[in-house]
């Protein structure tokens, strides 16, 4: 049972890595922010930070591993405040609340992770403050990611009834939310196990848990930003048999 909790997670590990450097390259080639944004969000909090932590944790040691999870703990806190600023940027540009709480989160990003090195306690299981505010900041910006990425999805819905929206693109909005929502579900409650009920991380149904919602983030992502052709035929001849019945 142990070796399928790992099923999950080198799937999200290996979608969030090529959905990641896809969307950098993009943003390359576009200058576009939301792609650059999404592209640093991705692989921030994916397989950048979270695999950094794991080989700081168990792989590494000596004098090398702190750096290793202090450059995890950058990793998912950029992420994290990219996250953030694409919530700004692309869903509410002129809210300057949503721009305020893109500040105050870099700031208390920073503030944890100048505590976790300065105590030592740079390893991102660490039952610490710094650690379980970090945490359920991550676990904010996916929730709130995914409940307006579903909101737009709902706004595109009646655009496309009208011809007005291409139907790849909305469904993308809506695989994007259930992929975000599934990675904050499943962060909550590794958390709360972890932070709250001091459960050990590496119990087998919070690993399980983590694997479940690992591979949900990983088949919403690939869908939306990596659709075989056969998915983009289903949606398109959807949308074409929708508007033949109108």
């Amino acid at each position: 049972m142990a070796a399928v909790t790992w099923l999950g997670f080198g799937a999200f590990f290996v979608v969030a890595w090529v959905v990641g450097i896809r969307l950098l390259l993009l943003a390359r080639r576009s200058g576009e922010l939301p792609e650059l944004l999404v592209g640093i969000g991705v692989l921030g909090i994916g397989p950048v930070g979270f695999g950094l932590s794991v080989i700081g944790q168990h792989l590494v040691g000596g004098g090398l591993a702190p750096a290793v999870r202090a450059t995890a703990l950058l990793a998912v806190g950029a992420g994290t405040v990219a996250q953030f600023t694409f919530i700004w940027r692309v869903y509410h540009p002129q809210s300057r609340l949503t721009m305020g709480i893109v500040g105050v989160t870099a700031l208390v990003t920073l503030l944890c992770f100048a505590a976790s090195v300065s105590s030592g306690s740079t390893g991102m299981q660490d039952v610490t403050l710094a650690n379980a505010t970090r945490s359920w900041l991550l676990i904010a910006c996916l929730l709130w990611g995914s409940a307006e990425a579903i909101r737009y999805w709902r706004m595109m819905q009646r655009r496309k009834a009208l011809g007005l929206a291409d139907p790849v693109v909305t469904a993308r909005f809506l695989l994007w939310g259930i992929a975000a929502a599934a990675a904050g579900i499943g962060a909550a409650i590794s958390n709360f196990a972890t932070f709250m009920l001091r459960v050990a991380p590496d119990t087998l149904w919070v690993m399980m848990n983590s694997s479940l919602f690992g591979l949900i983030a990983a088949i919403g992502m690939w869908l939306a930003f990596l659709p075989p052709p056969r998915y983009l035929a289903h949606v398109r001849g959807e949308a074409s048999s929708a508007a033949s019945s109108h």
